[in-house]
């Protein structure tokens, strides 16, 4: 399915991973590194997010709008992503301009400056994007629904950070967590198109062949059963629709077997128009107009999620609809024709986003040092049986492992413990 996948370590740890596509017009180059919000401490809460901006901020040779004009220039493109336990700066160019887009990315990466002025103007700018974000009651809901499945634990904190943790993030703050977080061992470079392997070694080596490791790099905290789980928020806002949030931990990117059902058991609820939850409360009984399931993955854990929008007379029906549907799949195994449609959708989905963008599930899951084989990815979604779906549904979807976010309007008058009893199911 892949073409040639090739990856290379060197003596610092870094490692180089390539996708040779020789009729490709275009290269694609990114600098995945293995931190994100997981990584801080509370008082750093922010820090990776507000690194990702800073780095396009300038550097010695380059400005911000030089570093845009370089790569746009070109006709191509460059961004950047945080998440809770890695960040990804990339670039997409004409694959005749690869080289020099590999040096602009490993610039900025590696020689920000950090200056001052742009640090406090940035600090205003991210300050936006959290009210932004703080204004879309769906994206609320899913923040709120966050900090309830991991209480207490960094996976539970904003990755934008909050308005107080903003203010602490200090310049030397910054490059302190910058410098004692980001380290080669930790960093895989990606390259996929029209490019080659031994040649992309050679530059990757001679950007940063040479960096040392820090000595005591601190890992991140690690997921433990025994970390607290929320069962409920309500907030209220001055919206029309009532948001809804439901989440129930499961295992994380390591268990590949419960990774796979998980995949099954997601699917066949919500991710498609021909899932249960489509099928039922959107088309049969129009409870609502958005309705999906999906997951969140970390290395050793997850979140099975149910988002849904609906009137705000009709959220207690909705939230009973939602639960019988989850309740059914505990009950009772998958009939052969739903399985089969379901892991077919789930491998068709698969094999077409391994001819849009293979590289960066590559690079993603060679970051944490899972298996990139997506022949493995697809067996393992094929061997997926009815009965195992139905017990990971028992054991995982259980209302005592339900966390429920609510984001009502002001005049709504649902109490929390009306809430609390509809999440018994």
């Amino acid at each position: 399915m892949l073409d040639t996948l090739n990856v290379t370590e060197l003596a610092n740890g870094i490692k180089i991973v390539t996708l040779e596509q020789p009729h490709a017009e275009s290269a694609q180059i990114a600098i995945h590194v293995r931190v994100g919000s997981r990584n801080e401490t509370e008082a750093q809460n922010g820090a990776s997010h507000f690194i990702e901006h800073m780095l396009f901020k300038g550097t010695a040779k380059r400005s911000a709008k030089a570093i845009s004009q370089a790569i746009e220039g070109q006709g191509g493109s460059i961004n950047a992503f945080t998440d809770k336990d890695n960040t990804c700066y990339y670039v997409k160019v004409p694959y005749d301009r690869a080289f020099f887009a590999l040096n602009v990315l490993a610039d900025l990466f590696y020689n920000s400056t950090f200056d001052e002025k742009e640090l406090n103007r940035e600090r205003q700018v991210i300050a936006e994007e959290i009210y932004m974000y703080d204004d879309q009651p769906d994206s609320l809901a899913l923040e709120n629904l966050n900090g309830q499945l991991w209480s207490g634990h960094p996976l539970g904190r904003p990755i934008l950070g909050t308005l107080q943790s903003l203010s602490g993030l200090t310049r030397d703050a910054l490059l302190h967590y910058r410098t004692t977080q980001y380290a080669p061992c930790r960093t895989v470079f990606s390259f996929a198109g029209k490019i080659q392997h031994d040649a992309c070694v050679k530059a990757v080596e001679k950007l940063a062949g040479h960096l040392t490791n820090p000595p005591l790099l601190r890992e991140p905290e690690t997921f433990s059963r025994a970390i607290p789980q929320e069962p409920l928020t309500l907030t209220k806002r001055d919206i029309q629709q009532t948001q809804l949030a439901f989440g129930w931990r499961t295992p994380g990117l390591m268990e590949s077997k419960a990774l796979a059902v998980a995949s099954v058991l997601s699917c066949a609820l919500g991710e498609s128009m021909m899932s249960r939850l489509f099928q039922s409360i959107r088309e049969r009984k129009g409870l609502c107009y958005s309705i999906t399931s999906g997951r969140t993955l970390a290395v050793d854990c997850g979140a099975l999620l149910v988002t849904a929008g609906c009137e705000s007379r009709k959220a207690g029906q909705c939230t009973r609809a939602i639960l019988a549907e989850v309740r059914k799949l505990m009950e009772k195994p998958m009939s052969a024709a739903e399985l089969r449609r379901t892991r077919d959708y789930l491998c068709g989905r698969f094999r077409l986003r391994m001819d849009g963008a293979p590289i960066g599930w590559a690079a993603g899951r060679i970051l944490f040092g899972v298996s990139a084989d997506p022949e493995a990815v697809l067996e393992g979604i094929r061997a997926v049986t009815a009965e195992e779906v139905r017990a990971f549904a028992t054991e995982i979807l259980t209302p005592e492992r339900l966390s429920l976010a609510i984001v009502a309007p002001k005049k709504d008058a649902t109490s929390e413990t009306a809430w609390l009893k509809l999440r018994n199911y």
